[in-house]
C-alpha cells in the first residue's frame, strides 16, 4: 500500500520512498556527485587558481531480489538501466556503468542484492 504524505505548503515537493525498479524491491538508493580538482599555488603556498573537472556520480542501491531482469541482472562493466531519476546536481545525461554487485543470502531471510555504479555524463 502506498504511503500517505501529509505536508504543509512549505513542504509541497517532498519525496517519500524510492522509485520502483525492475528485478528488485528497493530499500536504499543514493546518488553522489563529484569532480576531481586541480589547484595552482603560488610561491607562498596560497591557492591562486582551481579547476574542477571529470564530473561523475556514484550510484548505490540495494534491496530484495524480485526477478532476474533489470537491476537483478546487473554485472560489473555493463550499463545499468534505472527507473529512478539519476540526473541533476551538476550531472545530466550519460550512462551508469556497474562497478560491483553483492548478493547476500541467509538461512532465515530473503536474498538481497546491492549494486554500486558510476555515472559518466558523456557516455
Amino acid at each position: 500500500m502506498a504511503a500517505t504524505v501529509i505536508s504543509s505548503s512549505a513542504a509541497a515537493s517532498v519525496v517519500f520512498g524510492c522509485t520502483a525498479e525492475t528485478g528488485i524491491i528497493i530499500n536504499n538508493f543514493s546518488y553522489t556527485t563529484q569532480r576531481e580538482k586541480a589547484e595552482v599555488m603560488d610561491e607562498d603556498g596560497d591557492v591562486i587558481a582551481v579547476s574542477y573537472y571529470k564530473p561523475t556520480a556514484t550510484i548505490s542501491l540495494d534491496g530484495v531480489i524480485n526477478g532476474t531482469t533489470g537491476v537483478a541482472a546487473a554485472a560489473p562493466g555493463v550499463a545499468l538501466s534505472l527507473n529512478s531519476t539519476v540526473s541533476g546536481n551538476g550531472i545530466t545525461g550519460g550512462s551508469v556503468i556497474v562497478d560491483s554487485t553483492t548478493r547476500t543470502q541467509t538461512s532465515e531471510g530473503f536474498t538481497t542484492f546491492a549494486v554500486e555504479g558510476t555515472k559518466y555524463p558523456l557516455l
